[in-house]
């Protein structure tokens, strides 16, 4: 369902550890991602963390989070964390060294998150961009105790050009999951006290969404709100609307934009759309929107909702590529 380095994530729900060990029993491989930790580098050696993980045998993909620690003791875990295929996560109390640290971790060859909260660094957005420069593969976020105001935060670092984004929050039913989700989150971690039975849920749900729709985390449409990626569903900018605001951020003219949708569905099941509003999939809005001359078209060509949602997941990455 998701795929981040090497990792392949069977669902977006991860469960960390905050000391010690979440029951692995309990959860039955229902998360698609385990964190243990925090394993502090000055009390711990790389070689007792990796006897440590090697004692855990999870069906679900395995990663590790790091605290402290010299440069060759990071090195270290990270080669390890390589070698074993598991995620390494390494957590920013302060901004100072992350970008080269992630860049050596990074040279090892690991799958990297870097864990931090708004409130430890000055400029979140542009550190963002930088550990995506640097080639960090996740940016986990702990949003707990933002409230309402965390998909704001999720939207605006999306849009500026960050990892993937992994998001801490408590959340409690599926609503909840897909506001994140769908202001650019790929994947939501609760803590490891959370009810099993509500972890094994909310990881279903989510992956039976995909699976009807197509594109679990599927942004809203620009004009309700959405983050970049709604780029994909949006008209021709024919009228005063927050499209035209969206093409500023990417720095694209709308006879741009027009010129480069099209270019890009030109021999795509997008391409037709004879009926539509604009004469073509390419304009169309997302499929959990209800619209009888969409729908008709793709039921002319033989394309399946989900698979229609695929192709505007690529058309929205193709878009949004510098």
């Amino acid at each position: 369902m998701l795929k981040i380095g090497y990792l392949n994530l069977d669902n977006p729900i991860a469960i960390i550890s905050s000391d010690g060990y979440p029951d692995l029993g309990s959860l039955k491989g229902s998360a698609g991602l385990i964190m243990l930790g925090r394993f502090d580098l000055d009390e711990v050696a790389p070689s007792e963390i990796k006897r440590e993980m090697d004692r855990v045998s999870p069906r679900s993909a395995l990663g590790l989070s790091i605290v402290g620690g010299k440069p060759e003791d990071l090195m270290e875990t990270a080669k390890m964390a390589a070698s074993d295929g598991r995620l390494m996560e390494v957590e920013l109390a302060r901004r100072d060294g992350i970008i080269d640290l992630a860049r050596e971790i990074k040279s090892s060859g690991a799958t990297l998150s870097v864990r931090t909260r708004p409130d430890a660094v000055e400029d979140l957005r542009s550190l963002a961009r930088e550990l995506k420069e640097a080639g960090a593969d996740i940016l986990h976020l702990d949003l707990r105790g933002v409230g309402s105001d965390a998909p704001k935060i999720v939207k605006r670092l999306s849009d500026g050009g960050a990892p993937h984004i992994m998001v801490r929050f408590d959340v409690s039913d599926f609503q909840g999951a897909r506001d994140l989700l769908s202001m650019g989150a790929e994947m939501i971690s609760l803590s490891d006290e959370a009810d099993p039975e509500f972890v094994a849920w909310l990881a279903a749900t989510l992956k039976r969404f995909h699976e009807l729709v197509g594109w679990y985390n599927a942004p809203k449409h620009i004009c309700s709100g959405g983050d970049l990626r709604g780029i994909a569903f949006c008209c021709p900018p024919v009228k005063n609307c927050p499209l035209l605001g969206a093409l500023k951020k990417i720095n694209v003219s709308p006879k741009e934009f027009v010129k480069r949708k099209l270019a890009l569905t030109k021999g795509t099941p997008l391409e037709p759309g004879d009926g539509t509003c604009f004469g073509s999939l390419a304009w169309c809005c997302k499929i959990t929107k209800p619209c009888f001359m969409r729908d008709a078209v793709l039921e002319r060509h033989g394309i399946a909702p989900d698979e229609y949602m695929r192709l505007k997941k690529k058309l929205a990455a193709d878009l949004l590529k510098a």
